[in-house]
């Protein structure tokens, strides 16, 4: 059964600053006797912080299994119903016409919607690695190429379309049959992300996020689904990458403050 994304294991950074001699000097690498690499940040005198790194090799021990077991059937399955359904993309809610617009609300709510999922990251789990560039690079880039469409296409442009659908043919809810749909394919999608070990504070924000994109992909003049995958992308992003940044430079400014 294909799992929902996993949360990476965070390890809490010491906030126990150690006494360096030299604290003037630019930030450093080392690894511990266990091998993990650490970013040792002079933050006043005498004293350096030390912070866990998160490399693409670490990121890449989830993000395969995460592919073959998830994100890949989720775009088999989506490019079977475009293929069968004889609307090609536009059973999944892809359209030619008006994507510049599209493109244009996605990253209009994308933006801040990702520091808003970075501060609620910090809330839920506030241990953290901290992603080197390369990592951050490859991370983004999955979540936004790979796992915001997958996720769209099956939940938004397959299930959520079939919920309504079907709704609209039972007497007595016809007229409410799109909030009825909106609601149990975003509780749903919440739910699903149990399957990955997410605490249900972390359940609840992606239910959140959730039913914002499902109402991103009903707007009624438009019905695509470009604006929810870029939404998805940035609140992914911001969630599980760009938010240990925030918490490293939260941290550094926490730490700098209580050594002057």
């Amino acid at each position: 059964m294909a799992t929902a994304p996993h949360m990476p294991d965070a390890i809490d950074a010491d906030d126990a600053p150690e006494r360096l001699a030299r604290w003037d000097g630019p930030a450093l690498r080392e690894l511990t006797a266990a091998g993990v690499p650490l970013l040792v940040t002079p933050i006043g005198p005498g004293e350096v912080a030390r912070t866990p790194l998160n490399t693409p090799r670490d990121t890449w021990r989830w993000l395969w299994k995460d592919t073959l077991t998830r994100v890949g059937p989720f775009l088999l399955v989506a490019g079977l119903w475009a293929r069968f359904s004889r609307e090609g993309g536009g059973a999944l809610g892809l359209r030619r016409d008006g994507w510049l617009g599209d493109a244009l609300l996605g990253l209009a709510i994308g933006l801040p919607f990702a520091q808003i999922a970075a501060v609620f990251r910090r809330w839920v789990a506030p241990g953290y690695r901290l992603p080197t560039r390369a990592d951050h690079t490859l991370q983004t880039a999955y979540y936004f190429a790979l796992n915001a469409p997958a996720e769209e296409f099956v939940w938004r442009g397959i299930v959520q379309t079939l919920a309504i659908r079907g709704l609209r043919r039972i007497p007595g809810v016809r007229r409410v049959a799109g909030p009825l749909g909106w609601a149990g394919v975003t509780a749903g999608f919440g739910a699903f992300h149990r399957l990955g070990g997410w605490s249900w504070r972390a359940i609840a924000g992606v239910t959140f996020a959730g039913g914002l994109f499902g109402a991103l992909f009903a707007l009624p003049k438009r019905k695509s689904i470009l604006p929810a995958i870029i939404v998805h992308g940035f609140a992914t992003a911001g969630f599980l990458n760009w938010g240990d940044a925030a918490q490293h430079a939260h941290r550094m400014r926490r730490l700098r403050r209580r050594a002057v």
